[in-house]
């Protein structure tokens, strides 16, 4: 017996590169070395073929431990057209196995559920215990008052809340985006009234949502959004600490909602990006450690949804989940199948939450914290990522932060090139959507929807969402 450890490549010697790329040259027999191996990202990043080492600085993300029973929040939305409706699929949601739910609030009915006083978010939340299962806010229009709303809705039903959990969902920037208009300074006055009192009441509540996932709709580059989420988060950290909250009561009253799509690393690299930028800007405000952890939900991404055969949204999801899962999300929204159609029927929200339980307890993807550390692949995404979104947010803030750059139209702009871009090289081939531009089905089987939205043609300067498929799908949107 012997003490000794012998590192397992100790007496082998260090090769250069080269060598490595000597022997590719050779394997490929004449074919281009950097278009046939080579893979680059909008943003300019190369994805490959290889990697040799990892930036150290890097490695390891500053997140929350998992719990090994519920290792990410499973958050569904609610978002059907009668708030009895609403009710019973959250009823069968939490009976399926999801922790929290999410309604998506629209006064008009049109896109999203109309609760609009307390009586229908009442009706919408019966037999619902919000003190074990958090409620989260996603209001298309009128959000402050919806926020009023739920807020008297807890202390109707006599909530403790010192404990309580969920979210308000305020996000007056990226709202004010998605509606074309420009936000003015009532609007942001309200907002930061109204979280001021909530975290008076509510400590544990989110009340700022930090939603990046507008610019990935819109077909932004992962550096795009990412900087579109630093900067947002800069200027909900300056709203609320000038409404009189400390650095870190302000830094975890703001939760972070990214996009992810079918393109597992890059979405990997980007989740554990956002840690990192994230961990910078709350310690520049004076948060401390515990404080500079993001609270992160991960969104499965409607851009990437066919309409013609939404079977293969199946695939597209399960891969945007385990991206999620995989890349560190605190929470997770699997979207149902036919997102892209319309309100989903009771079979397509069971599929979404059955994903949630085939990752976590069939997968086991929850029982390693940042399983990505030290590969040198992602850590190198996230590096370079990190860098690339570091510089644009700086130009953003040059702008005059983030509401002054969607007034003046820079930022729709920069998004407008790169959503051209990507289309161009699915268009080329280069990039390619499983089902739609690769192996399409002639004949594919309908899936059943309930309510197809209406079709309605974005207000001017909007930052508006994009359907990458329907491009491909023979439809003119």
């Amino acid at each position: 017996m012997t003490d000794t450890i012998r590192a397992l490549a100790g007496d082998f010697p260090t090769l250069p590169v080269s060598n490595w790329t000597e022997l590719a040259t050779k394997a490929l027999r004449g074919a281009d070395f950097d278009t046939t191996l080579n893979r680059t990202t909008l943003d300019g990043i190369k994805r490959g073929p290889v990697f040799f080492n990892a930036p150290d600085s890097t490695q390891g993300t500053n997140q929350n431990l998992r719990d090994e029973h519920l290792p990410w929040g499973m958050r569904q939305t609610l978002l059907e057209a009668t708030p009895e409706n609403a009710n019973q699929a959250a009823l069968d949601d939490l009976i399926g196995g999801v922790s929290e739910l999410e309604l998506r609030l629209d006064a008009s009915g049109t896109f999203g559920l109309p609760a609009c006083d307390i009586e229908a978010m009442d009706a919408c939340l019966k037999g619902i215990d919000m003190s074990l299962a958090p409620i989260h806010l996603d209001a298309l229009n009128h959000a402050t008052d919806h926020a009023d709303i739920l807020i008297a809705l807890f202390a109707r039903r006599r909530l403790d809340g010192e404990d309580l959990r969920g979210g308000l969902g305020l996000s007056p920037i990226e709202l004010t985006a998605r509606q074309g208009r420009i936000i003015t300074e009532d609007e942001l006055k309200i907002t930061s009234k109204l979280a001021l009192l909530s975290n008076a009441a509510f400590p544990k509540l989110k009340i700022m949502r930090v939603d990046a996932v507008l610019a990935h709709e819109a077909g932004a580059s992962e550096a795009e959004e990412l900087a579109m989420m630093a900067a947002s988060g800069t200027a909900y950290m300056r709203l609320l600490m000038d409404a009189g909250l400390e650095a870190d009561a302000a830094a975890q009253a703001i939760e972070f909602r990214l996009g992810v799509d079918a393109d597992i690393h890059l979405g990997l690299a980007k989740l554990r990006s956002a840690r990192r930028i994230w961990e910078k800007i709350a310690a520049s405000f004076g948060a401390s450690n515990n404080a500079q952890i993001m609270s992160l939900q991960a969104v499965t991404s409607t851009r990437m949804l066919s309409v013609k055969d939404a079977w293969t949204n199946l695939i597209r999801t399960t891969c945007a989940g385990f991206s999620a899962a995989a890349g560190g999300a605190d929470t997770l929204t699997i979207k149902p199948l036919t997102e892209a159609m319309g309100r989903p029927t009771a079979f397509g929200r069971r599929i979404a939450r059955n994903l949630h339980i085939l990752l976590a307890e069939e997968s086991h993807l929850g029982r390693v914290t940042d399983p990505a550390a030290g590969s040198y692949l992602h850590e190198n995404l996230t590096d370079q990522l990190a860098q690339k979104a570091w510089a644009m947010f700086q130009e953003i803030e040059r702008q005059g932060g983030l509401s002054k750059s969607i007034e003046t139209g820079w930022l729709q702009g920069k998004i407008a090139t790169s959503r051209k871009a990507r289309l161009k090289a699915i268009e080329d081939g280069k990039e390619i959507i499983l089902g739609v531009t690769t192996h399409p089905d002639k004949d594919p089987k309908a899936v059943d929807c309930d309510n197809p939205w209406p079709e309605i043609s974005p207000p001017d300067g909007a930052l508006s969402p994009v359907r990458l498929a329907a491009q491909f799908e023979g439809e003119d949107k």
